[in-house]
């Protein structure tokens, strides 16, 4: 890999022009949102005085962030499969989901242990054992492990229904009934929460990939006429959290094509292209945007920053962001890809020899 100049490494141009724009700017929407909550928090557990307005803001948006996160994973179950197997499709989510997380998840709570009069977080020798069980107890890290469970089982649901589609959706029911049953363990919780989502995300690919589709969702018209059910919902959400999960997710499904259909909107004018840029880089931001923060939070906070709330919420949101792309750049430059990606290998697919294999079945 050649050596990057500065300019390269604080170059925030959207990377890779062939990319599906319209997803890196949702995901960038979305990882701003994550950021802007848990440096919200942090300055909470730092003794903060935090305006009611600025905790208002974090909640409203609270309702769809991850699941559109699911959302979007799953519009390319089917794209993955075809490509690279069903075997080639588990070990990628391995390594990149799994292997990540329990890698980050174990290095964080180390951290935390050793610099415990730093940082907020109280952590033990068995908050080990809450990276499979008690994954929401670790901060920010659980997604990864969510993403992965809800992806496997997703799996394995198509393999033993033959990719049935209607046999997902009643298993997405199902599950979403039965998760305020689990919701003491969050590893089961978080899997019933979201797998709707993700099978959501899985039924309407064709359609979003659709040509035609995609010119109706970058529509301002349709935008502008989306934006008062959005707003309405956010502000429903603000206010009733506690709600049954069902119009949850009615709620958590507007906020997401709302997002969907305005980052249709800003690829369409390539407007503020740094938000595509934060999308592809989103999965290195949500592992490394909180150690970060952390650090920059305890020498501002000794500052007159502590002073302007607001101002410091901005900039540590923009420091967060900023420095977990440049980390994730000095690590690859560095050969240090394998923090963020695992080293399994799966046997080279073919798919002709499986259509192969599936006709003489058929004989």
């Amino acid at each position: 890999m050649p050596s990057l100049t500065l300019k390269e490494l604080f170059n925030f141009k959207p990377p890779q022009a062939n990319r599906l724009g319209w997803i890196d700017y949702a995901k960038g929407i979305a990882i701003i949102l994550v950021v802007y909550r848990h440096v919200l928090f942090g300055l909470k557990s730092s003794g903060m005085a935090v305006s009611q307005w600025i905790i208002d803001g974090n909640n409203m948006f609270y309702s769809f962030r991850m699941p559109l996160f699911f959302l979007l994973s799953g519009l390319f179950f089917e794209r993955s499969i075809a490509r690279k197997g069903e075997m080639g499709f588990f070990v990628t989510r391995v390594n990149t989901l799994l292997y990540p997380y329990v890698l980050w998840a174990f290095i964080q709570i180390t951290l935390q242990m050793i610099f415990s009069s730093f940082v907020n977080a109280r952590r033990t020798g068995a908050d080990y054992l809450n990276i499979l069980i008690q994954p929401r107890h670790l901060d920010q890290l659980w997604y990864l492990f969510a993403l992965f469970n809800v992806t496997l089982l997703y799996l394995l649901v198509a393999k033993l229904f033959r990719y049935d589609k209607f046999a997902q959706v009643l298993v997405s029911l199902a599950l979403l009934a039965i998760a305020p049953l689990v919701n003491s363990i969050s590893t089961l919780y978080d899997v019933a929460l979201h797998y709707i989502f993700f099978c959501i995300g899985n039924l309407t690919a064709t359609y979003f990939f659709s040509e035609k589709v995609q010119d109706k969702l970058s529509s301002a018209y349709g935008l502008i006429i989306l934006l008062p059910v959005f707003a309405v919902c956010q502000h429903y959400f603000l206010y009733h959290q506690q709600m049954n999960l069902f119009l949850y997710a009615g709620i958590a499904l507007v906020g997401s094509l709302f997002t969907i259909m305005l980052s249709f909107q800003l690829a369409k004018y390539n407007a503020l292209p740094f938000l595509k840029t934060f999308g592809h880089y989103s999965l290195y931001i949500y592992l490394l945007h909180v150690p970060i923060v952390a650090v920059i939070r305890y020498f501002l906070i000794a500052t007159m920053m502590k002073q302007h709330i607001v101002l410091l919420l901005l900039l540590l949101i923009f420091i967060a962001i900023f420095f977990s792309i440049v980390v994730y750049r000095i690590c690859m430059q560095l050969k240090l890809g394998f923090l963020f990606t695992g080293p399994f290998k799966a046997k080279p697919y073919n798919p002709h020899q499986t259509e192969m294999v599936t006709q003489k079945t058929h004989l």
